[in-house]
């Protein structure tokens, strides 16, 4: 027997139970008043507590009609007696109102949350999971300017040709978990996972002060992640890994998109087309860490970076200046330009 089955069980039990103690011939303060009235309240409010409103009301009026059945069949009722049947049915009544609009309230609140919590839970820092689930945080669509950063590991294709599909959950659930927290860490929140592609942002729902800065210091701690990562790898005897970052910043409608049994929070614009392609040009330059001149200008640490030549890109009407991160006691320069 199920739990929803057992406790319908005890109400209707309950109810029948004070229902036919009503009718039982007590005299004195006993009859007349706990079990003619106080009692019913047992089952109404379990029944707000257990299944909401709708079952409050059900046994509201159940509990009127046998609480008014004795006095409807009685040949001495009298006025005052009408309106104290009235007068206590009505307390039923607004009692299951009470109980099971709380109840209801509570429901949907959680139902809120537990929504919040699988659309953001697992891929945000617990300070962004809590202003978003505080309410204070509109997910219908506004219009935010964010950093965005995609990454992308190389030739990883190949490896899952080589390596049986167990092996690739694992390889591939230990470079994102490794990531994952370098980006949230910096309280940037992941989008999504595309493939073998990270999509993050910095700066959305919640607002964030520098967050090119923020951004960028998540991509440097990427990199040496990824060396931990392949440390690791080589030592199982997998090959290393290799992955390309791309970092831009500009405006997003940021919102909940979806359908009404799936949503997921999404960023659409220019902003992630340009991102994806400078993430993408890593793959001609032979770099690992590329970002854009408008996320360069919101840094507010040195770091040690070499300008690429402009390159066009896709969705935007000027060459796109570009600029290599240097890793450290790396002196090479990359020459090339393009369009993408």
């Amino acid at each position: 027997m199920n739990l929803k089955l057992i406790k319908t069980s005890i109400i209707v039990t309950l109810l029948a139970v004070v229902a036919v103690m009503h009718h039982l011939p007590i005299a004195g303060f006993m009859g007349t008043h706990i079990l003619h009235r106080e009692l019913f309240f047992f089952p109404i409010v379990l029944a707000g507590l257990w299944f909401g409103l709708k079952a409050a009301l059900f046994t509201s009026v159940a509990a009127s009609i046998a609480y008014a059945h004795f006095f409807t069949h009685n040949a001495d009722i009298q006025t005052a007696s009408v309106l104290l049947v009235g007068l206590q049915v009505a307390g039923f009544n607004l009692m299951a109102v009470l109980t099971g609009w709380m109840v209801d309230r509570r429901r949907r609140q959680q139902k809120e949350r537990d929504l919040l919590n699988d659309t953001f839970g697992q891929y945000v820092s617990r300070e962004i999971r809590d202003e978003i689930l505080s309410g204070r945080v509109s997910l219908k669509g506004e219009l935010k300017e964010v950093t965005v950063l995609f990454s992308d590991l190389r030739d990883f294709t190949q490896l899952v040709e080589t390596i049986s599909p167990q092996e690739v959950v694992t390889v591939i659930n230990t470079y994102f978990k490794s990531m994952s927290e370098a980006i949230t860490t910096h309280h940037g929140l992941i989008l999504q996972f595309v493939g073998d592609e990270i999509q993050a942002v910095f700066g959305a729902p919640v607002a964030l002060e520098n967050h090119q800065q923020w951004a960028m210091d998540a991509a440097l701690e990427m990199r040496t992640r990824l060396s931990r990562v392949n440390f690791n790898l080589i030592n199982q005897g997998y090959p290393a890994l290799q992955h390309g970052i791309g970092l831009h910043t500009g405006k997003v409608v940021a919102a909940n998109i979806g359908s009404p049994q799936r949503f997921s929070y999404t960023m659409i614009g220019k902003t992630m087309n340009v991102t994806s392609r400078i993430e993408d040009l890593n793959k001609d330059y032979k770099t690992d860490i590329l970002i854009s001149d408008v996320t360069r200008e919101g840094l507010y640490r040195n770091i040690d970076m070499i300008p690429l030549e402009p390159v066009v890109v896709k969705g935007i009407s000027k060459p796109l200046q570009i600029y290599q991160i240097k890793k450290p006691f790396d002196c090479s320069v990359s020459k090339k330009s393009g369009k993408v």
